[in-house]
């Protein structure tokens, strides 16, 4: 039989662990909701133990993180797109600043000067947020070849403005279909959560497509 005094240690130490997790994120809200779970594990150990300052302490850095999110959730972000056919500096620092990042979920993609059908930055706040740079493969249908957000903004708000609030935009230049092909697992989940759905291209390639 498993000692009590084992157990309550154990989930000390695993409180331990998720509170380290949560300093090893990069978006903000999954650092908050991360490290609000790791406090309220922390307090529960700390009630048990009697530790009664711990636990107040845990108790109040999981309210503030609750604040945090309820904010982040209601806040009236200001979303704009800056269209661009070519890529030019500004476009070049925001892409190599942020490439091995980029990599992790778009390996194919490698920067160029070429001219794109379909390209835009997107700032968030005035602050760029993230690139969409695709190309028109015919028959309506445009390929994203680079879908990329930064980390601190990794909340499906920028995927579900230009894909659903923006689709405007595109069907204005001609397009009913937009294809993209997911080098991650974490990128998939995204694309499924903004409604485009998995199915294969004529090669037998898994895409995900989102018909506009």
């Amino acid at each position: 039989m498993i000692d009590e005094s084992f157990l309550i240690e154990g989930l000390g130490y695993l409180a331990s662990a998720v509170l380290l997790l949560a300093m090893l994120m990069t978006s903000v809200v999954r650092l908050r909701i991360i490290n609000t779970i790791g406090c309220v594990m922390f307090v529960i150990y700390a009630l048990i133990i009697k530790s009664y300052p711990v636990a107040l302490m845990n108790f109040s850095i999981a309210c503030v993180n609750i604040v945090f999110l309820i904010k982040i959730r209601y806040r009236n972000d200001v979303l704009k797109i800056l269209k661009f056919r070519e890529v030019d500096e500004l476009v070049k620092m925001f892409i190599d600043k942020n490439l091995s990042d980029i990599k992790k979920q778009f390996p194919e993609f490698s920067p160029t000067d070429k001219q794109f059908s379909c390209s835009f930055l997107v700032l968030r706040n005035m602050e760029i947020a993230g690139v969409v740079i695709g190309s028109d493969e015919g028959n309506g249908n445009l390929i994203i070849e680079l879908d990329y957000v930064i980390p601190a903004y990794r909340d499906f708000m920028i995927g579900d403005f230009i894909f659903n609030s923006q689709r405007n935009l595109f069907k204005g230049m001609g397009y009913n279909k937009i294809t993209e092909i997911s080098g991650s697992l974490h990128h998939a989940k995204y694309l499924k959560k903004i409604g485009f759905k998995e199915t294969f291209s004529e090669l037998g390639i898994k895409v995900f497509e989102l018909k506009i």
